[in-house]
């Protein structure tokens, strides 16, 4: 039996994770340090992160209010975690909601920043169901193959979520190609997964729209726009 590093809660082999996949959605995005900010300023980093979070947060209602009732996050910095918080705000309001975190290996968040280390336990100790696509508890990434060492673990983890998936949402900007978001949008798309997804273009055009720096205003924008995702078979 493994457990989690940071919450102690058990972690099944990703394998023995059964759930409706037509009804499963699954996340991939950039990291915090990633993004970058509105109008190249970095006195709106603050606001441009948090307007990021909440044209997720709007995505994650669409597939809501869509029918997917099943959400895989990776648990990564970023995108992962947020969508995953977010996906708990949901639950609490609808029993139907499962949150799947899927970690691509055991000690995955040992270089974590401290807060998201907070973070990543508060969301593993609610969340429905934790999975790992690798359970040697010695394993680590490394971009050399040797003994516990893969450079395939978050690939694994990718494709994982994808193949118990009926679509994605991803927060991507489509620059870097070598990406883990990248590599999980390239691998949905040659399954014939529909991918859901907004870059920081979109996210600043919510703001210029919204008419600046006005989180309020942000905030209604975002909300406001229509669902582009069609309902669940």
């Amino acid at each position: 039996m493994a457990v989690s590093l940071d919450s102690g809660r058990i972690v099944q082999a990703a394998e023995n994770g059964l759930f409706d996949r037509s009804r499963t959605i699954c996340f991939t995005g950039h990291r915090e340090k990633s993004i970058a900010d509105y109008r190249n300023n970095p006195h709106s980093r603050h606001l441009t992160v948090a307007s990021v979070r909440l044209m997720l947060c709007r995505y994650i209602s669409m597939a809501v209010e869509s029918g997917y009732t099943t959400f895989i996050s990776g648990l990564a910095e970023g995108t992962d975690l947020w969508a995953a918080d977010y996906v708990l705000c949901h639950k609490r309001r609808n029993p139907d909601i499962r949150l799947i975190g899927v970690m691509p290996y055991l000690k995955h968040s040992k270089y974590f920043r401290p807060s998201y280390r907070e973070t990543l336990k508060n969301i593993e100790l609610r969340a429905d169901l934790l999975l790992s696509t690798e359970m040697n508890p010695d394993m680590v990434y490394g971009s050399n193959a040797g003994e516990n060492r893969s450079p395939d673990l978050y690939r694994r983890r990718n494709y994982f979520m994808c193949d118990n998936s009926s679509a994605v949402i991803a927060f991507f900007d489509g620059a870097n190609y070598r990406s883990g978001t990248a590599q999980t949008v390239s691998y949905a798309k040659r399954c014939g997964l529909p991918v859901y997804s907004f870059g920081t273009d979109d996210v600043f055009a919510a703001i210029d729209r919204a008419g600046g720096e006005d989180i309020h205003l942000i905030r209604d924008e975002i909300m406001s726009l229509g669902s582009i995702m069609p309902q669940c078979r």
